[in-house]
């Protein structure tokens, strides 16, 4: 492991419990009745597998990205006018 690594992964925040469920709940508001238009895109596959990697590993920088990469895929396809937006936010 590199020094820069060694130093970030020193510095990295641990989230709690609920911070991991409401991670997780945004990943799965996005997953949920995700378009085969959206998830057939191999940025969705990288990104779900650095999400699985980084809660395997309680590496909330990791996450954080693969959650970013996720809802990037998600607004770009929207964008294009490949789909409609699936997900509902709950204020």
């Amino acid at each position: 492991m590199g020094r820069r690594r060694r130093e970030r992964a020193a510095r990295q925040e641990k989230w709690s419990a609920d911070e991991w469920q409401r991670a997780w709940e945004l990943v799965m508001m996005r997953i949920g009745g995700m378009p085969d238009v959206v998830s057939r895109q191999p940025a969705v596959d990288h990104a779900l597998e650095m999400l699985d990697g980084a809660f395997a590993k309680d590496d909330t920088f990791q996450f954080q990205l693969g959650l970013l990469t996720l809802m990037d895929c998600c607004f770009e396809s929207i964008k294009r006018g490949d789909c409609e937006q699936w997900w509902y936010c709950q204020d």
